[in-house]
């Protein structure tokens, strides 16, 4: 933990410390319709918030939150209330959501948990969480886990409101827009040098 933040409680240095914006190559997945990037240090924690373009009338944004931690040991299950505590509580149109409501999927980067709701006639919106780790893809500053909660709504099927959730953004780092619309894949250590080291 860094020195300032010695002796404060996990919550207190949360509400300390402010979020930075940083450029969208600097994201730790490779999500599309990135919006904007922002990230914090918080001791052996780093977090990222992944702004997502949103086209619909839900109210509330389309987010991605990310959390990395330093180590191995001790870091426990993925438990959903955390992550929903560290989003600031249930978007809208999931206030009602419990854990027993998330259905389990798989992908090339291992287990993900996700709900969907339909709004009007063609809106789908998801919440999802997921937990990589140092085995499944290399991750920023070293960390032992990376824990993700998604919330995203698009007019377009719900695979299309999953797609930030999924491996192909999930299990790899930011990337690069061609002229043509392509996209170049970084490293996953393309993301902030140096500020993420404890």
């Amino acid at each position: 933990m860094d020195a300032q933040n010695f002796g404060l409680t996990r919550a207190q240095i949360d509400e300390r410390t402010p979020f930075v914006a940083v450029s969208a190559s600097q994201a730790w997945v490779n999500a599309p319709d990135i919006r904007s990037v922002f990230q914090r240090h918080l001791g052996i924690e780093a977090e990222q918030k992944i702004g997502l373009v949103n086209n619909t009338t839900v109210p509330g944004d389309n987010m991605i939150l990310l959390r990395t931690r330093t180590g191995s040991a001790g870091l426990g299950r993925l438990r959903f209330e955390d992550l929903v505590a560290r989003f600031g509580g249930l978007p809208q149109p999931f206030t009602n959501l419990s854990s027993g409501d998330l259905l389990q999927a798989e992908d090339e980067a291992g287990s993900y948990f996700w709900a969907g709701q339909m709004v009007g006639g063609s809106t789908n919106c998801i919440l999802g969480i997921r937990r990589l780790d140092s085995g499944m893809r290399q991750l920023p500053g070293g960390a032992g886990i990376m824990d993700i909660i998604v919330r995203n709504c698009v007019n377009g099927s719900q695979q299309d409101a999953l797609a930030p959730l999924l491996a192909a953004s999930t299990g790899v780092s930011a990337a690069v827009r061609a002229p043509d619309g392509s996209s170049r894949m970084l490293s996953p250590l393309a993301a902030p040098s140096g500020n993420l080291s404890p």
